[in-house]
């Protein structure tokens, strides 16, 4: 039996959220503003990279 793990470093708006500590709304509210950490979309689907999320941070914007 294969075990499928998650050790992806994208993330979803929920999840990048949750890294954050902000609520997903925030995440939008930054996005739709350009604010926010950087962010890839594919189609409509919205991901946050890890490495963007720490950049983020250290700017002390969040």
């Amino acid at each position: 039996m294969t075990s499928i793990t998650n050790d992806t470093p994208w993330m979803t708006t929920e999840a990048a959220a949750g890294y954050l500590s902000v609520s997903p709304g925030t995440m939008h509210n930054w996005r739709s503003k350009g604010t926010g950490p950087t962010y890839k979309t594919v189609g409509r689907i919205v991901r946050y990279h890890r490495d963007d999320l720490d950049a983020f941070l250290m700017t002390g914007a969040a």
